[in-house]
């Protein structure tokens, strides 16, 4: 049984039986997932959320008010494309450009977020002057891609290499800690959004209990792209159909959002605490 941290990925998307995509795979022998194809599906993924965010950052930074509705409406962009990637995964090609797009928006409003009217934006930048705050925002927004990337690059080298597998219970664990930690993300937004601050923001703390917090979490985010890397291995030894390797990148968008995400907040943290 296949599995992976993702949701994206899982045992409804990648059905054990080829029969589930309706066609005979030994039968008709169409073509096949391969890692390279999902790869370049994956850059190309990359680059439409990073054209996307590079072209509605300055949209965020002069209309604050314009962040939470594009956050809402990648929440709902997200799980509608998800829903027609496990209902119609044939239409996949189509869903997942537009789903990244809706990433990119998403990506620019969280970093502006972060940047400038986070708790964290305060401080970090509140002392400077506004064009030294602008760059060292930007520098810092940079930082957080850059180390994503290269986080990404050293989970697939070592798993090239076979230096690092989470098979079984392992594997097991990564997936029950990622979801504890989404249902924190979700309980916490939703319980002090009723009640009040009455759940710790560890996302948003930048004493040494949040600073913990979010090395454990971009150290999570980074266990499940390793849990994706097999994930896609696996579609691909067992021959899954060619439509799948957009599936699998949106999976590993969907993973490097996350990360890069958990980066750019332990970045503001780590300068907020100096």
């Amino acid at each position: 049984m296949l599995q992976s941290g993702n949701p994206v990925f899982n045992s409804g998307v990648y059905a054990e039986t080829p029969g589930v995509f309706g066609e005979d795979l030994a039968a008709s022998k169409p073509a096949t997932m391969s890692v390279q194809g999902t790869a370049w599906k994956t850059l190309y993924l990359v680059v439409i959320a990073i054209v996307m965010a590079a072209a509605s950052w300055n949209t965020f930074v002069n209309n604050p008010g314009a962040i939470m509705w594009a956050c809402i409406g990648a929440l709902i962009t997200s799980l509608a494309a998800g829903f027609v990637i496990l209902k119609m995964a044939r239409f996949a090609s189509y869903v997942v450009p537009i789903f990244a797009c809706g990433e990119g928006v998403f990506l620019a409003a969280i970093s502006v977020a972060v940047v400038k009217y986070s708790p964290l934006a305060d401080k970090v930048f509140g002392g400077m002057e506004p064009a030294a705050a602008e760059q060292a925002a930007l520098a810092m927004v940079g930082q957080a891609a850059g180390l994503t990337l290269s986080i990404a690059l050293a989970m697939l080298t070592l798993y090239v290499f076979n230096i690092i597998r989470l098979r079984g219970v392992v594997g097991k664990i990564v997936i029950v800690m990622t979801a504890g930690v989404m249902l924190y993300y979700v309980g916490a937004f939703v319980i002090n959004m009723i009640a009040g601050p009455v759940i710790p923001r560890l996302g948003w703390d930048a004493g040494p209990i949040g600073i913990g917090f979010s090395l454990f979490v971009v150290a999570l985010a980074s266990l499940n792209l390793v849990l994706d890397f097999q994930f896609v291995e696996d579609g691909v030894q067992r021959r899954l159909p060619k439509h799948m390797e957009w599936i699998a990148a949106f999976g590993l968008l969907t993973t490097l959002v996350w990360l890069y995400i958990e980066v750019l907040r332990l970045l503001a943290k780590l300068r907020g605490n100096d």
